[in-house]
């Protein structure tokens, strides 16, 4: 069914060239002169609070280098409910669902620029049709003549004929990735990239300050113990994947349990449960041992809505004793300044380690695909605290990596305060690439943006962890 969906996008892309005349569709082309009008092309208003912190900072980051008088932005989105809070009314909300085909064409033909910015940009781990979603903002906007960029990308593994599919669509693309190993699988796969870094490393989440300390006291914290965060995932049922065989069954019988949404299913059988329980099992018994030795108070958090399933099993295999925070239930606001509070955190989730690494939090990585050993590396990352969702003896080697942690507290911390500042320059100097790279499209009329460069200070771009 993948392979359909690819089909599908190939056509949409063929066609876009002609969208100028299609009934529903306001054709745009930038002019000399006028704002950009910018469609930020990512997989928003789903709870997942990294997809939707890293693009409000994106949001942010690019009115700064344009000036807001020359940019109108707008932001796909499943649920405009769910995403209003980090937009102020100031980015456009456009409503898209996992049938993407249509809506996506519609909203890269008004805008004069796409730029994806899904963390995951192009990879299989998850969902080929999430690389393919990509693939068609990217071919539209070359059919249409427009340029399209890509900001802070992961690239990874792909299915082959998913690699052709972005070789076919993507080579236009202006890519700047945020890790060293995707821009080798970029070059393995024959396209240039530039290396810049993740946006979330600037995301401000000092508004939310009050809110999250009440939040810690009222689920039990007494303000002075150590707090031990731990951010948990289902590592093992991926990828999610089209079928119109279960959803009939789903239909039919009324078992939903396996459903992503609409025609999609996640992967599933015996052996993947045996494999989560024990990555449960084995987070439960070294957490459980550390925070009864060291006196930390547990928090868990769900930083994605598909999440909280294994939020309430790990809760459960804790006794209870660990509050549970859930992005269904709180923004980004303020699950990034909870996880700001913390002392130490363990993660299999990506943007928790970013959003806490802003406050210098040691934390023990447990990688499930490329991005967390990416990030070890960007942060020159201690090794002992860099593990895998199956390790043979996962349990005792998060126990021993946690000990390491605490007993080398104060070095971890100041390595996260130099390696912080280096990403933060980083970051600015993808700005600086994105003001250059949209400066020499065709037609182009020079803005007043230089003065707005002036957001490559690292000291502005760092002051986001307050």
């Amino acid at each position: 069914m993948d392979r359909i969906v690819e089909l599908i996008v190939r056509m949409v892309c063929a066609a876009a060239g002609w969208a100028r005349i299609l009934p529903g569709i306001d054709y745009a082309k930038h002019a000399p002169g006028e704002p950009w009008k910018i469609l930020l092309v990512g997989y928003n208003g789903a709870r997942n609070t990294g997809s939707d912190v890293r693009v409000a900072a994106l949001a942010d980051q690019i009115e700064e280098a344009l000036g807001t008088e020359n940019v109108e932005l707008s932001v796909m989105t499943m649920d405009e409910a769910s995403t209003t809070v980090y937009f102020d009314g100031k980015v456009r909300q456009v409503q898209f669902s996992t049938l993407f085909f249509g809506d996506l064409l519609k909203a890269c033909s008004e805008h004069h620029a796409a730029i994806l910015c899904e963390g995951s940009t192009f990879k299989s781990k998850f969902a080929d049709a999430l690389t393919l979603y990509n693939c068609q903002a990217a071919g539209v906007m070359r059919a249409q003549g427009k340029p399209c960029f890509a900001y802070g990308s992961e690239v990874g593994d792909m299915e082959p004929y998913l690699e052709r599919t972005v070789r076919d669509l993507c080579t236009d693309v202006r890519l700047a990735v945020r890790s060293r190993g995707s821009l080798e699988e970029l070059a393995r796969i024959g396209i240039d990239g530039f290396l810049g870094t993740d946006t979330a490393w600037r995301f401000d989440s000092s508004r939310a300050s009050d809110e999250a300390r009440e939040l810690l006291r009222a689920a039990g914290w007494d303000g002075e113990s150590p707090l031990l965060g731990i951010a948990p995932v289902n590592p093992f049922c991926w990828p999610v994947k089209p079928s119109l065989g279960k959803l009939a069954r789903a239909v039919v019988t009324g078992d939903r349990k396996l459903q992503f949404q609409s025609w999609y299913f996640f992967s599933w059988s015996d052996e993947r449960e045996r494999k989560f329980h024990a990555y449960l099992d084995a987070l439960a018994e070294a957490c459980s041992t550390f925070v009864a030795e060291r006196g930390f108070q547990p928090v868990i958090f769900g930083m994605e809505k598909l999440d909280a399933e294994a939020c309430r099993l790990l809760g459960e295999r804790l006794g209870g004793a660990a509050p549970i925070f859930l992005s269904s239930e709180h923004d980004g606001f303020v699950m990034s300044k909870l996880l700001r509070s913390l002392t130490l955190l363990v993660t299999s989730r990506y943007h928790a380690q970013v959003l806490a690494t802003a406050a210098y939090v040691p934390t023990v990585a447990v990688s499930m695909d490329e991005r967390l050993d990416n990030l070890a590396g960007e942060l020159r990352a201690d090794p002992n605290l860099l593990l895998h969702v199956d390790d043979a003896d996962l349990g005792p080697r998060v126990l021993v990596a946690l000990d390491h942690a605490c007993d080398n507290a104060a070095s971890l911390r100041e390595g996260l305060a130099e390696a912080y500042g280096e990403v933060c320059a980083k970051l600015d100097d993808m700005g600086d690439w994105f003001v250059r790279e949209i400066s020499s499209v065709e037609g182009y009329s020079s803005v007043s943006a230089s003065p707005a460069l002036s957001l490559s200070s690292p000291m502005r771009a760092c002051n986001a962890r307050t």
